[in-house]
């Protein structure tokens, strides 16, 4: 298994409640979510970083 880093992080209290809610409505914990979501985030971007540096090439 892979290692894995730990982030503490203080959220306002309105979006730590909708992320409770949106973990409870998808049967998994908040840090399971906020794994999920950052890591959604970071591909995202890394794809369009990857994108851009193509499009400069040309």
């Amino acid at each position: 298994m892979a290692s894995r880093g730990r982030v503490t992080a203080y959220l306002p209290e309105e979006i730590q409640k909708a992320l409770e809610e949106w973990a409870e409505e998808d049967s998994r914990s908040v840090s399971s979510l906020a794994t999920y979501l950052l890591t959604k985030s970071v591909r995202e971007r890394q794809e369009q970083k990857k994108d851009k540096s193509e499009g400069d090439r040309t």
